[in-house]
C-alpha cells in the first residue's frame, strides 16, 4: 500500500471527483478522473474551461495537512 493512498481517498471524500468542477491555481477544471498517486504528489486528470485537452494536476500532499482536522474521523 503507497503512503499516500489515504490522501487520494481524503481527496475523494472532499469532492475531488470525475465530473466534478473546480478552481485549481486559479483557473476553472472539470476534473476527468479520481484522485492518484503519482511520485510525491496526489494528483488528479482534469479538463481545461478554455481548454479541452486533458492535464494532470499535482497537489501536494502538504496541502492535506491542514485539511486534516477538518475531515470526519470514526470515533473508537
Amino acid at each position: 500500500n503507497h503512503p499516500h493512498s489515504n490522501y487520494s481517498q481524503r481527496l475523494t471524500d472532499l469532492g475531488y471527483i470525475a465530473g466534478k468542477r473546480v478552481t485549481l491555481y486559479g483557473e476553472h477544471f472539470e476534473i476527468a478522473s479520481d484522485p492518484f498517486i503519482d511520485g510525491a504528489w496526489v494528483a488528479v486528470r482534469v479538463i481545461g474551461e478554455n481548454d479541452s485537452s486533458i492535464k494532470t494536476i499535482r497537489l501536494p500532499v502538504s496541502i492535506l495537512i491542514g485539511l486534516t482536522n477538518l475531515l470526519p474521523t470514526h470515533a473508537g
